[in-house]
């Protein structure tokens, strides 16, 4: 385990340490996700990752149609940022929406390197998409 300089708070070593689950009911990440407490998700929708118990990164998708879907939200605790746990959030979720049959999958944000280093490529104004193919 790595010790991070700024606090006391130990890190792991590499992304894929994190363990990522569906969140249990009491463990929805609504402010890591930017969601009111009061909006109804469906939990089968959301991953988090996990650090001593506590979510670190969540992601939201949402199916569009058979093969189309879309990441709607992606984020990771300030603390725990620059450390590739977005990366590997986002493959995450890209393995996932590929094993339920998704070959199309849109971001609403702006084009930058963090997407494109996996494939994104922009559709419109702040509009990604990669196009997943069977292998």
């Amino acid at each position: 385990m790595a010790k991070s300089s700024a606090s006391d708070t130990f890190f792991l070593d590499h992304p894929r340490d994190y363990p990522i689950f569906r969140p249990r009911e009491d463990e929805c990440p609504y402010t890591l996700l930017g969601l009111s407490t009061d909006e109804s998700v469906d939990l089968d929708d959301i991953r988090v990752a996990k650090h001593h118990d506590n979510v670190v990164a969540a992601y939201q998708f949402t199916r569009l149609s058979s093969l189309t879907f879309e990441i709607e939200r992606l984020g990771v605790n300030e603390s725990y940022r620059n450390r590739g746990l977005g990366s590997w959030m986002l493959a995450h979720a890209i393995g996932i929406i590929e094993s339920k049959g998704g070959r199309e999958i849109f971001i609403h944000a702006p084009f930058c390197e963090f997407f494109s280093r996996v494939g994104f490529e922009a559709t419109g104004s702040n509009l990604l998409r990669l196009t997943l193919t069977a292998e």
